[in-house]
């Protein structure tokens, strides 16, 4: 093992390091192409990285060196030397390939946590291997592997094991999702070959969401193709091993899809609510879901969007209304903060605006959801349903950063989303805004959250902003009788005058709560 992997490393530095030079040495071309061979004998090296072998990994970077070398001749010489080395590239697709794929499952369940990361990460270093492989062979590399799947899939007489299937998968993974494919001829029947695969194993069920996932921009513009793999989508978002495979793959249908989806809206909104209940997924796949839902119902008519709403997050307005009743403590602490998170990124993607940016766009193409109908907007008007619920679980928590920032994460979204169609809650969020100013200079640490919401109420809603400003800073003694009316009017000015710089914002707020403290004295006022 140790004698290979020397001699590897010896011909990999010689290739590395020399690969121009002896291209160049034409009278003795077949010399370097047996070197060649001899590197591509240490890639695919008998044995299961990282346990059987070490040495395979070494090699990765020779064939980009190689390519590179090739790619940079002049036409002419270019194509004498593709003529060689093109089938040289085919066949390391098949051995990376056969290198990629995991071994039985008996001995992969032998393998220890490192060992099965470092393997993760090497199949990654094939993945974007085969994705700059794809730049010399091009179209012809996915109809290879297209042909090879097509027969291991339709051949009843051979049994084929779900290694083999699960790493031409990933080749078409690797390749599809950096490069347009849309132009590709195979991809209708490889989207028609996988509700043939028999997904009986999680580490192919995962590989086949993840293919899903990355030809999303290719169904947008071939809808009919959905209902060959949503199904699949679906059945895979209960099962909690396919947390992270099925729930990105549906944010990226709901992200790309949208337009197309309205017909099978029904069902995606039941099954995610069924997997939410159970909670099935972790944090971060909940948060991921509920931006999947968000792209979903931007594209529904909006009598359609509130009654989603309204049976999608009742449950969790319900649960927040008994927390909010409770004592502080830890437990109902991540309870608030998972419910505030789950709204949050709802309303981050959930955006009708962009049925009317679509429309007005002559070259996009015709958008099939309902025209919009005068009125607030859906987001608007939960928002409008849950402020005074807000407004309590904040008066609760006021001094923990945390659920501060949850808070300030909604409103801070929300404004982003909307933009000028926030202004019916502008008043409201203000005055909430005041409040909380008043009672945390104690707690300045909490400003960056504060000045963030003021920040983008600047950038989107300035005018009526600017109005709230004077108004709320026109009584005396707010929000410290520390500061005078001149000051009030200096921040006020600063604060409008920033609309590009987030960090700037966040200087003046803290300098103002400083002030406001008694913290800055004379030394704030003459800055100033």
């Amino acid at each position: 093992m140790e004698t290979c992997h020397g001699i590897c490393r010896i011909a990999v530095t010689l290739g590395e390091n020399h690969s121009r030079t002896l291209l160049e040495q034409v009278d003795h071309w077949q010399s370097f192409l047996a070197l060649v061979n001899m590197i591509m004998f240490c890639t695919g090296i008998p044995g299961h990285y990282p346990v059987n072998e070490t040495t395979s990994s070494l090699t990765l970077t020779f064939w980009y060196t190689l390519q590179d070398e090739i790619m940079s001749f002049e036409s002419d010489k270019q194509a004498v030397y593709l003529q060689v080395y093109r089938p040289v590239y085919f066949q390391l697709v098949d051995v990376l390939l056969h290198k990629a794929q995991f071994p039985s499952d008996q001995e992969y369940a032998s393998w220890s946590s490192d060992e099965k990361e470092q393997f993760r990460i090497y199949r990654v270093d094939i993945s974007d291997t085969l994705m700059y492989v794809y730049e010399m062979l091009g179209a012809e590399l996915l109809s290879n592997l297209y042909d090879k799947l097509g027969r291991l899939l339709t051949n009843a007489e051979q049994p084929t094991s779900w290694q083999h299937t699960e790493a031409l998968l990933y080749g078409f993974q690797s390749i599809a999702e950096t490069i347009d494919v849309n132009y590709s001829d195979v991809i209708p029947g490889l989207i028609g070959l996988i509700p043939r695969i028999n997904i009986n194993n999680v580490q192919l069920a995962d590989t086949v969401m993840f293919t899903i996932g990355a030809l999303a921009e290719w169904l947008a513009d071939h809808p009919v193709m959905l209902s060959s793999v949503l199904p699949l989508v679906l059945q895979a978002l209960g099962n909690p091993d396919l947390s992270v495979s099925s729930v990105s793959t549906l944010k990226k249908i709901c992200r790309e899809c949208k337009y197309d989806l309205p017909p099978y809206a029904t069902n995606i909104v039941a099954v995610s609510q069924e997997v939410l209940i159970k909670q099935i997924h972790k944090t971060s796949q909940c948060m991921w879901l509920m931006q999947a839902l968000g792209f979903l119902l931007s594209a529904l008519p909006v009598e359609d969007i509130l009654r989603n709403l309204h049976s999608l997050i009742t449950p969790y307005i319900q649960q927040l209304e008994k927390l909010a009743d409770e004592t502080p403590n830890p437990s109902n602490k991540l309870a608030i903060i998972h419910i505030l998170g789950l709204l949050s990124n709802l309303f981050t993607t959930l955006d009708i605006s962009k049925q009317d940016d679509e429309s007005a766009d002559s070259s996009a193409p015709p958008v099939k959801s309902a025209p919009l109908p005068p009125g607030p907007n859906p987001v608007v008007v939960v928002l409008q349903q849950v402020f005074a619920l807000i407004q309590t679980v904040l008066s609760k928590w006021l001094n923990d950063s945390q659920v501060v920032e949850a808070v300030c994460a909604i409103f801070e979204k929300s404004v982003k989303t909307l933009l000028h169609e926030f202004a019916p809650m502008v008043s409201q969020l203000s005055e909430m805004l005041g409040q909380m100013y008043s009672t945390i200079p104690q707690a300045s640490a909490l400003m960056d959250q504060f000045a963030e919401v003021l920040f983008c109420l600047n950038k989107h809603c300035f005018s009526l902003l600017a109005v709230w400003l004077k108004e709320a800073l026109q009584p005396p003694g707010f929000p410290s009788t520390r500061v005078t009316t001149e000051q009030k009017d200096n921040f006020s000015q600063q604060i409008l005058r920033e609309r590009v710089n987030k960090r700037r914002v966040k200087d003046i707020v803290k300098e103002f709560t400083l002030l406001c403290r008694g913290l800055h004295g004379t030394e704030y006022a003459a800055e100033y």
